[in-house]
């Protein structure tokens, strides 16, 4: 895979560091969380019955019609450092739209170009998008929205499965976030903003302003501690 760089367009700053080879790496022993279990959502914080679960797959649904606000599905478990994998497939629509928060802090958002106010988090994003021009991005649209990291597309356009199921690979730890989509690389970034996310929620989101649906399934969640942290980096 050809080397990857991820740029941050700030003034005289370079903050990302390109993406390498490292392999993806794998949640398993003590400590793993695997967060749809029993068929229940009793683990969630629901916001509405447009989330469903069935046969160990999570469907978020806006049942044709567009939302005027977006919402999501938290855990109830804040987390720090770790290494989640879920797999997610969307359909509904050629812009269906969705993505992983982690770190996330709910706060009152209010959008200057509407005058909408809702809540929405702060945090990172892991964007699942079938629109290419975001798919694979990492940002904190809702509290830094200048912060948006793109990844190599002729590299997304390979891994990512349209419509189909994809699997997404984050580690978090400390100020570096790593991305994966399918066992790719994708990103690999350091967030030196003092005002970045430390810990909060893990979530997963409706759009607004579309009709569409996203569906969750194999998602898992390993806390890193002194032991687990240990997994060698490829060397840049």
């Amino acid at each position: 895979m050809k080397t990857l760089f991820c740029l941050l367009l700030v003034p005289s700053i370079l903050l990302a560091r390109p993406a390498n080879d490292a392999l993806e790496p794998e949640i398993k022993g003590k400590g793993a969380i695997q967060l749809i279990s029993g068929n229940t959502l009793d683990g969630w914080q629901v916001p509405s019955d447009r989330w469903s679960i069935a046969n160990g797959i999570i469907t978020g649904d806006t049942n044709g019609e567009e939302l005027t606000k977006p919402e999501w599905l938290y855990t109830r478990q804040k987390f720090g450092d770790f290494i989640l994998s879920a797999e997610i497939r969307l359909s509904g629509g050629p812009k269906a739209n969705s993505g992983i928060y982690f770190r996330a802090v709910p706060f009152t958002f209010e959008w200057k170009r509407t005058g909408a106010s809702y809540e929405a988090p702060s945090g990172y994003e892991f964007d699942a998008s079938l629109e290419e021009k975001i798919n694979g991005t990492l940002g904190d649209w809702f509290a830094r929205p200048s912060l948006r990291i793109f990844p190599d597309q002729k590299v997304m356009k390979h891994a990512f499965k349209k419509e189909d199921w994809n699997r997404m690979t984050i580690r978090a730890n400390g100020n570096r976030l790593e991305y994966w989509l399918n066992g790719v690389k994708i990103l690999d970034y350091l967030d030196n903003d003092p005002e970045r996310s430390h810990e909060g929620l893990i979530g997963f989101q409706l759009h607004d302003r579309l009709v569409m649906k996203m569906e969750l399934r194999n998602a898992s969640v390993i806390p890193l501690t002194e032991e687990n942290q240990k997994q060698p980096y490829v060397s840049e």
